[in-house]
């Protein structure tokens, strides 16, 4: 019973990291359009019900001097397919990977036994289609990270300012 079990979540490590991968590939074209460096690493993460696996990261510098990294931090996500961290010596950002209009609150309505009436609410407003998204906490609200809002976040984890 187990074997298929790990190889199912086995398959979702491996989306994950692919995921990641993209991202980190976006992640160093801003970067260096900026005049940042930036080096690739690996973390070996370790999830419950799961085998260790290696998953790509990022370190960011200018002039030889950190700015930040961008850390895998699991597929195993409550409410997301997958979470990387923006990490810098202020403070850090999570951007997790929601697919479709991303999680949802549902309800149902049960009289003397039977089903007579559903719906479901996207939790966030703002998720649009597969992608990272970092969650504004103010409003939580979704936002698609793209070159500005990461360049945003960057100088807000990093206090350095493009």
């Amino acid at each position: 019973m187990t074997e298929p079990k790990q190889e199912s979540t086995l398959f979702s490590a491996e989306e994950y990291v692919q995921r990641v991968e993209t991202f980190l590939i976006e992640a160093r074209r801003w970067c260096e359009s900026h005049g940042l460096a930036v080096e690739r690493g690996v973390v070996t993460l370790r999830e419950e019900r799961m085998a260790q696996y290696d998953a790509p990261s990022l370190a960011i510098s200018k002039g030889g001097m950190p700015v930040a990294k961008i850390l895998p931090v699991g597929s195993k996500i409550i409410g997301a397919q997958g979470r990387i961290d923006l990490v810098g010596r202020v403070t850090r950002h999570a951007f997790l990977f929601y697919v479709g209009k991303g999680p949802a609150i549902s309800t149902q309505t049960v009289v003397a036994g039977k089903a007579t009436n559903s719906s479901s609410m996207p939790m966030f407003s703002g998720v649009d289609g597969d992608g990272w998204y970092w969650i504004e906490a103010t409003v939580r609200r979704a936002k698609r990270v793209e070159e500005s809002l990461f360049l945003d976040l960057l100088t807000d984890v990093s206090d350095y300012e493009f």
